[in-house]
């Protein structure tokens, strides 16, 4: 063997260092080995790469996460405005129109009733004057002499230019003076009293158009346009945020997939790795501890030693029946994990006899 070839199976050797000359059974173990090696390396870049997937598939998972949290609160926060502050405008916007229009109907009726009274002053105030006019005329003739002996008759006095002595009037007639006096300054003070009652109607009246309810029916109608505008701004944005959050859900759904799928990805790199990395270690310093020597003729302990035998094999027993054995019990661990009805743990299991596999 050449040295080029010797140097050549000592660098594939992943690791195991070994002076000796390789013999033909450990070239081919190197050979074999070299793929392992390749097939280990591979897997390691495969299983880093997962990795890496799966950081980068937590890196967006948590964004899309705090993504999806902002936009459910502000959605949260526009539903709730909605169903509160909106909901109470709109209702409260109806509420001031039904009082407005009760109000105005109740501002044309007292406008009718106050032009129907200050008519109906304006008509007592014509009266009262009459009334007056009366009283001055009956005030003139207590002085015409044309009505002295009427005047004398009904109270008992004369004129001033007379010279008599006053007489008593008769019974019937005894409060005719003041009876007359008062006809005479009731409409003097009755007309100052429709005076005051006229202007204070027209008072009323003026007041009454000066807070005219009328101008109320704009401002409500600009009050109920910005309230149905923000009610339609706040619903618009609520429905927004809310498909929103069902896109983000999906996202957030999508992701979480993702990751998972990396994770069981890298979960399955992982162990595909560490069966190349157990089959490598194997091939390189394999532990065949069930490998044991052979017997030398003649110890009592040898199992296939017959007395008086000269068969040439005796001093070649066989060296890999343990293994044999070993393998055969791998049986019996695939039944309990696998099998329905597994060993009770208390029971001990049997004694193993190298009897044959399964």
């Amino acid at each position: 063997m050449s040295t080029e070839t010797t140097n050549k199976d000592s660098q594939s050797d992943c690791g195991c260092q070994d002076n000796q000359k390789p013999r033909p059974t450990e070239l081919a173990i190197y050979k074999q080995r070299s793929k392992y090696c390749l097939d280990l390396y591979d897997s390691k870049g495969a299983a880093a790469q997962q990795e890496t997937k799966y950081r980068g598939e937590q890196e967006i998972y948590s964004e899309k996460r705090c993504l999806f949290r902002n936009t459910e609160d502000n959605y949260r926060r526009y539903r709730n405005l909605d169903i509160t502050v909106g909901q109470e405008v709109l209702q409260t916007t109806d509420s001031i129109k039904a009082n407005v229009d009760k109000l105005k109907k109740w501002n044309s009726d007292l406008n009718s009733l106050l032009k129907k009274l200050n008519k109906s002053v304006k008509d007592a105030k014509t009266k009262f004057g009459d009334l007056k006019d009366a009283g001055c005329k009956l005030e003139s003739s207590i002085k015409d002499k044309c009505w002295s002996a009427q005047w004398k008759a009904l109270t008992g006095k004369q004129s001033e230019d007379c010279k008599e002595t006053p007489k008593p009037p008769i019974d019937e007639c005894k409060d005719a003076s003041k009876n007359i006096e008062k006809l005479i300054c009731k409409p003097k003070g009755l007309m100052l009293d429709i005076d005051s009652i006229f202007q204070s109607s027209a008072d009323v009246i003026g007041i009454q158009l000066f807070s005219n309810i009328d101008t109320l029916e704009p401002l409500y109608k600009d009050l109920d346009t910005y309230g149905k505008d923000f009610e339609k701004h706040i619903s618009e944005v609520t429905k927004n945020r809310e498909t929103d959050v069902k896109n983000l859900v999906g996202d957030l759904q999508k992701s979480v997939k993702e990751i998972t799928k990396s994770a069981m990805d890298r979960n399955s790199l992982r162990a595909d790795f560490e069966g190349w990395y157990d089959t490598q270690s194997f091939l390189c310093c394999p532990p065949c501890d069930c490998v044991t020597e052979g017997t030398k003729t003649g110890d009592t302990n040898d199992p296939n030693k017959q007395s008086g035998s000269t068969d040439c094999y005796n001093n070649c027993t066989p060296r890999l029946k343990d293994c044999e054995d070993e393998i055969c019990q791998i049986c019996d661990r695939v039944k309990q994990s696998f099998c329905c009805t597994p060993p009770d743990p208390q029971t001990p299991p049997p004694p193993q006899k190298p009897t044959g596999c399964c």
